[in-house]
């Protein structure tokens, strides 16, 4: 048994409890969910989206081929484990730009080339493509064969040390040291002018590229109010299947009532009620945050404060503007799949210290490497997926005080 925890199984898949917060847990009268990875099974989604945008604009810019397991599982999990890299814009952006910083001299200098002589073309998308023209003409793709073969260990190695600043972390590294020279941050510069990063749908090539594929062209049109110019094929966010069954929200509200469950989600509403359909009706529309709330946030601070704030996980501010819908409680539960969830929960206890934490590992694609951190996290419960939470719930509060 592992230390600490009260261990059960349901459906042949491990619980844990954490023994010294039974007693807080049967007071939890509200929950609050997150969206992907715990309502949403995301790994042929958005998990896919990352790899098939890095490895577009990597074959498309260089012209050659690379490995299509480049991006793996693996390495996104071990990005994302680091409690940075919830923005799945961040973490694609991180890699590509990583990968073009690992390519030969001569790539480097045809491309600085590239993207100078085309600084002053504002449409992301004529400006890649111009680049990507001048790029092929002048570099020999077949050299860049050899490259490839060690890239998968150096990007294991950046994840492995990437830490909860996310791209923060990976951007020190690629400006490189003070005494570095030169040329090394000039050429991390052009890659960040040619990717438009950070920045919007109408602003950045890397994030244009990431939501065509992700949606696909009439999702993008009607989410974005753009026309798709790169993807016309169907889009990742259809192989997403729902995760949370009714009669687990059913018997949730049973319960703790109705309208004592929400969400704190990084996703767009929209793309959320296109994969969720009816099913987020069943929640407490008062208690729903999703990157909308947030992004609106982040523009009335500036407005007002005149102050740029980064409200996006772990920062606390999704889970206590949907804890601030739900009817009076003593505990709430915020239920996620990742270590940055973890961290969240940590930064809003510091703010109202009534939220535990459930972490799920079942629709994880390192399902026991994700069990294996909660329990070395100490949270207060893991349960498989979000449909077993009402059972364990249910018999803790039966047990009594």
């Amino acid at each position: 048994m592992v230390t600490g925890y009260l261990q059960t199984e349901i459906r042949g898949e491990k619980v844990y409890i954490k023994a010294d917060r039974v007693g807080k847990l049967r007071e939890v009268g509200a929950v609050i969910f997150d969206c992907d990875g715990v309502l949403i099974d995301i790994r042929d989604s958005y998990n896919a989206a990352i790899s098939e945008t890095v490895t577009y604009l990597l074959e498309e810019l260089t012209g050659a081929s690379f490995p299509q397991d480049l991006v793996s599982r693996e390495i996104i999990y071990l990005f994302k484990r680091s409690g940075g890299f919830n923005n799945d814009w961040d973490l694609a952006y991180a890699i590509l730009a990583f990968i073009l910083c690992e390519l030969p001299g001569d790539f480097q200098e045809a491309f600085k080339k590239q993207v100078d002589a085309n600084q002053f073309e504002k449409d992301p998308f004529r400006r890649f493509l111009s680049v990507k023209k001048g790029v092929r003409k002048e570099y020999n793709a077949d050299s860049l064969d050899d490259v490839t073969v060690g890239l998968g260990l150096s990007l294991r190695q950046l994840a492995e040390t990437s830490d909860a600043s996310g791209v923060v972390s990976v951007e020190e590294k690629l400006a490189g040291p003070q005494n570095a020279p030169a040329s090394v941050g000039e050429f991390y510069a052009a890659v960040k002018r040619l990717l438009s990063y950070p920045g919007g749908v109408g602003e950045s090539l890397l994030v244009a590229v990431f939501e065509e594929i992700f949606c696909g062209p009439r999702l993008f049109k009607e989410v974005y109010k753009l026309e798709p110019r790169i993807h016309q094929e169907r889009g990742l966010i259809e192989n997403e299947r729902v995760i949370l069954r009714p009669e687990a929200l059913d018997q949730l509200a049973s319960l703790l009532g109705e309208a004592n469950f929400g969400v704190a989600s990084g996703r767009l509403s929209k793309l959320a009620e296109h994969t969720l359909k009816g099913l987020l009706r069943r929640f407490n529309p008062k208690a729903l945050v999703f990157l909308d709330d947030t992004d609106a946030a982040e523009r009335e601070a500036w407005r007002s404060r005149g102050t740029a704030v980064n409200l996006r996980k772990p920062n606390p501010f999704s889970l206590l503007e949907a804890s601030k819908g739900l009817k009076p409680f003593k505990v709430a539960l915020y239920v996620g799949d990742s270590m940055e969830d973890v961290l969240l929960v940590k930064e809003a206890n510091k703010v109202d210290s009534r939220f535990m934490f459930a972490g799920v590992y079942e629709h994880s694609d390192c399902k026991g490497d994700v069990l294996r951190d909660f329990l070395g996290a100490g949270v207060e419960a893991v349960v498989p997926s979000v449909n077993e939470l009402p059972t364990v719930l249910k018999a803790l509060k039966e047990e009594g005080p």
